[in-house]
């Protein structure tokens, strides 16, 4: 399998994206599983400290590597970690990368842990975040800047009007030109867009074409999980809890499927 690093320079040179997925239940990964064993398009599996906590990465790693054993390219990434021990516990067990969000912190604080991070963990692709995704600060092209050439780090998660999770009676609108500023000052730096679920498609599609080269999706698999699961509860009335499931995780499947064929599309940039 393509290293991480080779992938996202392919990526980004080609004007694609890797959708980033959170595992919030087993069978949200196996939806992802099946999905990337369809299409053998690439992602990212990954999880929050909450997902953590509840699933344990560890377990989650197992299932990557079962997963690698059929040659899916299925990379493993720490979301909005901020427990910079459990970081380098998941660094040295083999996550394919680390989200250091140090974003509640003081800039210089969030500055200096970070670059003691990647210092000491220079093999694992490493994304950080500065400006709190959602927050009326927005990213700026001198502090990206700043903070990516001091901190080396490889991703820099943008705050540009993205949000997390989704708001149908207030839709995000991403600002392209202040993305295009950024990306533009930053030619050999990735970038990740957080919050993808709440995002219209055409701007997406407009991010890719500029530069970012990974993007979040949870709360599309999460509220499609919920979704079928209570239809399922009602139509099916089987003490077998794998007959509700394995319908579920085909809806959820349908939804990853539909992110990896739009974010690899090229045909669709602007």
């Amino acid at each position: 399998m393509i290293s991480l690093k080779d992938l996202l320079l392919q990526y980004k040179s080609e004007h694609k994206a890797l959708p980033a997925f959170n595992i919030d239940s087993f069978e949200i990964y196996q939806a992802v599983e099946l999905a990337v064993s369809e299409t053998n398009l690439p992602c990212f599996v990954q999880l929050s400290a909450g997902e953590d906590r509840f699933i344990q990465a560890e377990r989650l790693f197992l299932l990557v590597q079962k997963a690698r054993l059929s040659n899916l390219p299925i990379y493993l990434n720490m979301d909005h970690g901020n427990d910079l021990s459990r970081l380098s516990q998941l660094a040295g067990l083999g996550f394919d990368m680390i989200h250091f969000d140090g974003s509640s912190l003081p800039y210089q604080e969030n500055l200096s842990l970070a670059t003691k991070f990647k210092s000491e963990h220079p093999s694992t692709i490493f994304e950080v975040e500065f400006n709190k995704i959602g927050s009326e600060q927005y990213t700026t092209p001198e502090q990206a800047s700043e903070f990516m050439s001091q901190s080396q780090a490889d991703l820099l998660a943008v705050s540009i009007g993205n949000v997390h999770g989704v708001n149908l009676e207030s839709p995000e609108s991403i600002d392209l030109g202040l993305l295009k500023n950024i990306t533009d000052i930053l030619p050999d730096k990735f970038f990740t867009l957080h919050g993808g679920s709440g995002i219209a498609q055409d701007q997406i599609n407009s991010a890719i074409g500029m530069g970012v080269v990974k993007i979040n999706i949870n709360t599309d698999l999460r509220l499609q999980f919920l979704s079928s699961l209570r239809r399922e509860l009602y139509a099916n009335d089987s003490e077998k809890i794998y007959e509700y499931l394995n319908i579920v995780i085909d809806d959820v499947k349908k939804v990853v499927v539909a992110k990896l064929k739009q974010f690899s599309d090229t045909s669709l940039r602007s």
